[in-house]
């Protein structure tokens, strides 16, 4: 299990949780398993042609997103998506994912 950390503002109040995940394949299209705050995600993610992908079936979630490490922009596609807190913490993990496999 690889640990992460994050954190929401709002106004002056900063909430902050942690966070887990798993990588269970190591070759593209990635998939780990993230858990944080009581939910889990299985997230699967990689490059396409035009850029880079992020699903999470069980959630009925897709879409493209930026660099893996762009966390602003990633919030903003998968915020329309999720609750703002499980989108935080899957681009949260999708960062601290970028660290540990080799792009």
């Amino acid at each position: 299990m690889i640990k992460f950390h994050c954190f929401q503002t709002s106004g002056k109040r900063t909430v902050t949780w942690d966070g887990s995940f798993e990588i269970i394949r190591w070759k593209p299209p990635y998939e780990m398993m993230v858990r944080a705050r009581a939910s889990r995600f299985h997230v699967i993610f990689g490059e396409h042609s035009l850029g880079n992908f992020l699903c999470i079936p069980d959630w009925n979630v897709g879409c493209e997103i930026a660099d893996f490490t762009d966390t602003f922009w990633n919030l903003e596609r998968l915020g329309k998506q999720l609750k703002k807190a499980d989108a935080i913490t899957i681009v949260y993990a999708l960062a601290a994912a970028d660290e540990h496999l080799k792009f």
